[in-house]
């Protein structure tokens, strides 16, 4: 998913503007939120091209209890609890299903991964029928039997 997610003491100053700033769209206003959460937030994540996994973004709050998280992402596009000691707020600017086809930022580095290490096993690959022609072309090798 890309969302913001704020974790604030419920005892926080201006906690009533949260949402105001985080359904904004100026530049200003975004500032605002990052300054406002770098001073009195336990945790957040402003929303920006990054994709995260549902349950490692609201870990640690009431929302990582949900038992039914797919139909809670289709319900509520924001969402705003709370407990005891903080005020929790999401708002869901986009979601995937875990079963459909993953964003690509998302599996950008599993992309990458794959094609080194297929690039690496071709190498070896290469090299050892390298290795194994040169013997060959120059009869330099030997064939032990058991």
């Amino acid at each position: 998913m890309r969302a913001t997610f704020i974790k604030v003491p419920v005892n926080a100053p201006r906690t009533k503007k949260i949402k105001e700033l985080i359904f904004s769209n100026r530049d200003k206003d975004e500032k605002e939120l990052k300054s406002y959460c770098l001073s009195f937030s336990a945790a957040y994540h402003i929303s920006d091209s990054t994709w995260m996994v549902f349950d490692e973004l609201v870990k640690n709050s009431p929302l990582a209890e949900i038992p039914n998280k797919i139909q809670f992402l289709r319900t509520y596009p924001y969402y705003e609890t709370s407990d005891d000691t903080y005020l929790y707020c999401l708002k869901v600017d986009e979601y995937r299903i875990s079963d459909n086809v993953s964003p690509q930022e998302f599996v950008k580095d599993d992309i990458r991964n794959i094609i080194l290490n297929k690039r690496k096993v071709e190498l070896a690959k290469q090299l050892e029928d390298e290795v194994y022609n040169n013997a060959a072309n120059q009869n330099e090798f030997e064939i032990f039997r058991p």
